[in-house]
């Protein structure tokens, strides 16, 4: 599989170049995770996957246009700007990839996937954004060549609001490299917060001096390609 970071940016204002786009990732030219950006359809998708529907991860949810884009498209529950959405709910195969939806907490009023992607014996995970990601899910991801997941908070502990019995919101980086490192030999870092766009280079260095033994840490930036 090739893998090409098509957007790293969070839901914030601060931009820079290379480092602007929103939340987009597309395999070998034809699988699209997230449209971050309405432009990411001008690389001819022929199937797309959308872990969760924030507007930084589906563009046309700010807009508040419907999304009819005229191939197969997937979710992890309807909304009403997607009228031809197909739902996940189980192991599939969309275009010759194995797909296995792995629910991730992430946002008080949506349901929220990450997704494990397999081809010709490779297995990767895309996270989505995360607040949390309970035991018995880790066990279904199992060992994966890669990683990518999310970067909006540095601190430990990240920024996580209650509701009644619910959390929800992001984890910090350190958390995820403790629960997630003992699955993969890398970490793709991207959807990069406030903290980041600071001192872009130093705060590469800082994730850098994050990675923990036998794994590699890997900042992404807009059209970073990656083989697994």
């Amino acid at each position: 599989m090739e893998i090409e970071i098509l957007g790293c940016r969070g839901k914030i204002k601060a931009s820079a170049p290379k480092y602007k786009n929103h939340s987009g990732f597309l395999i070998d030219e034809k699988l699209l995770i997230d449209v971050g950006e309405e432009a990411f359809l001008e690389r001819k998708p022929r199937a797309i996957i959308f872990t969760h529907f924030h507007p930084d991860h589906a563009y046309f949810v700010f807009k508040e246009e419907t999304f009819s884009p005229g191939i197969p498209h997937y979710g992890p529950e309807p909304h009403p700007l997607l009228p031809n959405l197909r739902i996940i709910s189980a192991k599939t195969e969309i275009l010759g990839y194995r797909i296995i939806p792995i629910p991730v907490i992430h946002a008080k009023n949506l349901k929220s996937f990450g997704y494990v992607v397999e081809k010709d014996g490779k297995r990767v995970f895309f996270t989505g954004d995360v607040a949390w990601i309970e035991k018995a899910h880790l066990k279904e991801i199992g060992q994966v060549d890669l990683i990518i997941t999310e970067a909006t908070l540095i601190q430990k502990g990240g920024r996580i609001n209650r509701s009644g019995d619910k959390i929800y919101g992001h984890t910090g980086i350190p958390d995820l490299i403790r629960i997630l490192s003992p699955l993969s030999p890398k970490l793709i870092f991207t959807h990069y917060g406030v903290w980041f766009y600071k001192n872009i280079d130093k705060s590469k260095e800082k994730l850098k001096s994050l990675e923990p033994q036998g794994t590699k840490i890997i900042p992404a930036f807009d059209g970073l390609k990656i083989k697994v």
